[in-house]
């Protein structure tokens, strides 16, 4: 492996998923603390952040809440009109107006329905409104205001979380909306009233109101934080001075492209579907990688790699490319194509299985600590993409067919087969207790750049 890991901070993990994977450890999604009974709907305006294409306009205003999930939703409440407000009426032409439910409130539980993949919580809400030369954010939500409810077991977030997660939802915002400073306002229910009187005629609130300012230095000081936490550098030092990566056993002609797949495990941002398979590598640059395999239809019947692409993409793969794991490490710069770990995921009911299968780069020459490290490094990150679930890692054997067979058949391995179980309180209590590395540390010579 090359010695030359640098920028390991700003080059390996990008900004939102340090910051995702800071709140997803420390921050809890609440549920409403009441309902109105004419709420049922999904908000007529709903959108993820992602799907925003247009600026808001001067004084236009967004209700937005921040999933559990990790979907940032935002769309138009239909109240507040005592303050002059109707922004459902303007967000919609007349001739649509009968299609809307003018009973419902739309508020914030209309981003938040609960379905087979989300328990309906929420970790952040409020309101969003565009004023001269900055985003306002207003945090008010009503229902999922952490105040006041810690008979509930619920409780106001620490100053440090605060920074994290708004630092999180103003990349989102900028992202959105336009690089621009966002300043976030609180309120209590002892206030809201008098504070959204302000808020919706689109008065200034007193200057003796706290507020912060979210700009480039303050959104850096939130990753450091975070990445700190993380203890990722950590593992990497250790992975580096302790587990020599492996290279490929073996190729196949007709190799050599790159999964059509390919995606670095910090740029996903949907879960798996159940059953769901991928395969993955992480790479001696400590890339994460994963893609989709064009083998075992004949075999397995697996279709996953036809199943990933539609029709009208089909034309542009090459049919004769495995796409096998090496399509994820292919040499590049200072890249020699090894590899630490490598195999394949599948989102099982209630838990993602990692099994440890990739022909090429098996290994079965690590001790009990350097496979707890490792595997605890990986865990961290599919828990901060794929949803924080229990994360399981299944011993398999590419010389014998039956492990292939029950994987792809969705079928469960013996009951006596090696296994490991990872959660997120025995993942964070494995990484900040790493033996410290002596020596080959990461080079870090630039925090993330905003």
């Amino acid at each position: 492996m090359s010695s030359s890991v640098t920028d390991i901070l700003s080059k390996i993990f990008n900004v939102e998923f340090v910051l995702k994977s800071y709140i997803q450890r420390h921050i809890k999604g609440v549920l409403p603390k009441y309902t109105y009974s004419e709420e049922s709907g999904v908000n007529p305006a709903f959108q993820r952040i992602e799907e925003v294409d247009v600026l808001l306009k001067p004084n236009e205003k967004r209700i937005f809440a921040l999933r559990s999930d990790f979907i940032l939703a935002t769309g138009v409440k239909n109240s507040e009109q005592q303050h002059g407000y109707h922004g459902l009426k303007e967000t919609f032409k007349k001739s649509q107006y009968s299609y809307l439910n003018w009973k419902d409130r739309y508020g914030h539980p209309s981003l938040a329905v609960a379905d087979n993949n989300y328990d309906g919580t929420v970790l952040y809400a409020g309101f969003i409104c565009q004023r001269r030369g900055y985003l306002q954010v207003f945090l008010s939500s009503g229902r999922y205001n952490r105040c006041n409810r810690t008979e509930e077991g619920i409780f106001q977030l620490t100053k440090e979380q605060a920074h994290v997660i708004e630092s999180y939802l103003s990349l989102k915002f900028q992202k959105a909306y336009g690089l621009q400073k966002i300043i976030f306002y609180d309120t209590t229910p002892e206030q809201d009233d008098i504070d959204s009187a302000l808020f919706f005629k689109n008065k200034p609130f007193p200057k003796s109101k706290s507020s912060r300012i979210y700009q480039s230095t303050a959104i850096s000081e939130a990753v450091k934080i975070a990445h700190r936490d993380s203890c990722f550098e950590h593992a990497q030092n250790y992975i580096k001075c302790n587990i020599p990566p492996v290279r490929p056993k073996y190729s196949y002609c007709g190799e050599g492209s790159i999964n059509p797949g390919y995606e670095e495990v910090t740029s996903i941002h949907s879960p798996l579907k159940p059953q769901e398979k991928r395969i993955w590598a992480l790479r001696s640059d400590f890339i994460l990688a994963t893609g989709v395999k064009n083998a075992y239809e004949k075999e397995y019947g697996y279709t996953g790699f036809k199943n990933s692409f539609s029709k009208s993409l089909h034309s542009f793969l090459n049919w004769n490319d495995r796409y096998g794991h090496p399509s994820l490490t292919l040499p590049e710069g200072d890249y020699d194509g090894s590899v630490f770990y490598a195999g394949y995921i599948c989102q099982r009911k209630g838990y993602l299985q990692v099994y440890l299968v990739s022909g090429r780069f098996e290994r079965n020459d690590l001790n009990e600590e350097q496979t707890r490290i490792l595997e605890a490094y990986i865990a961290a990150q599919f828990q901060a993409v794929y949803g924080n679930q229990e994360i399981v890692f299944d011993y398999g054997d590419s010389n014998i067919p039956s492990y292939h067979a029950a994987f792809f058949s969705d079928r469960l391995f013996e009951k006596n087969n090696p296994q490991r179980h990872y959660n997120q309180s025995s993942i964070q209590n494995i990484l900040q207790n790493i033996p410290s590395a002596q020596n080959k540390q990461v080079e870090k010579s630039n925090y993330f750049s905003i």
